[in-house]
């Protein structure tokens, strides 16, 4: 279960964070859709460089009394883009608590990590173009992963989560049910049988598939890569009158 914040709901918390990214990215005049974490981290005063010693992907600490962020080598842009974001995410949470005006040492254990985390998911996919893009191309992951490119697809489908719209998102690795989300108030529930057809459809194919019947929409699109096949799905209600209070 994720940790709360004291008396303080996730929707705040995740609200609190995209006012804090604002206002970074304000503070070094960020224009562009897509944010370079590593770019942004350069600006806000932090050093970045890598460690191929190191284990953890990425860790802060100071350097010649400054604080820098040190990566460890990885192929892949998305996970470095990832992990400068989190530890910005890390660098930045304090103005979380002073916000929420809550002393960091009375939250729960691992509190400060979820902060974090939500930290960089709103600088990877910042709220001032994130929700408008993907209500504009109806979630398409792949679409908006073409104007998001430093985020990876599978935070992208979890952004979607912040839409008003109820939806569930479920990842699938070579055909296996991986995660499974909700931003409804009950659990979600077991795959529904179109699910499970529009995963295989994609599986299979390799192309992206939308399939509708008993009052959802099933979108699915293929990530695919030489040795691994993910599969990345997106349930909504053909009811576009469900809504819930976006974060």
């Amino acid at each position: 279960m994720t940790p709360v914040l004291l008396d303080c709901s996730p929707e705040t918390q995740q609200a609190v964070c995209d006012d804090i990214v604002e206002s970074l990215l304000d503070d070094v005049d960020w224009r562009e859709t897509a944010v370079d974490s590593i770019r942004l981290a350069a600006r806000l005063g932090l050093e970045v460089a890598m460690d191929a010693a190191q284990t953890s992907r990425g860790r802060l600490k100071r350097l010649a009394g400054r604080p820098a962020v040190f990566l460890a080598p990885d192929p892949r842009p998305e996970r470095l883009q990832w992990a400068v974001a989190h530890e910005i995410g890390e660098w930045a949470a304090a103005r979380v608590f002073d916000r929420l005006d809550l002393d960091p040492a009375d939250a729960p254990t691992g509190q400060r990590e979820q902060i974090a985390v939500l930290l960089a998911g709103a600088i990877l996919l910042p709220r001032r173009t994130f929700l408008a893009d993907a209500q504009r191309l109806g979630g398409r992951v792949p679409a908006l992963k073409s104007i998001y490119t430093t985020a990876s697809h599978e935070l992208i489908l979890n952004g979607l989560l912040r839409l008003r719209l109820l939806t569930l998102v479920s990842v699938f690795d070579h055909g296996r049910l991986m995660r499974r989300r909700g931003n409804g108030q009950l659990e979600p529930p077991p795959l529904l049988s179109l699910e499970r057809e529009a995963q295989s459809r994609a599986h299979e194919s390799g192309r992206g598939v939308t399939l509708k019947g008993r009052g959802v929409r099933v979108q699915a699109w293929p990530v695919h890569e030489p040795g691994w096949k993910r599969e990345l799905l997106r349930t909504t209600p053909l009811d576009e009158d469900a809504v819930q209070e976006a974060a």
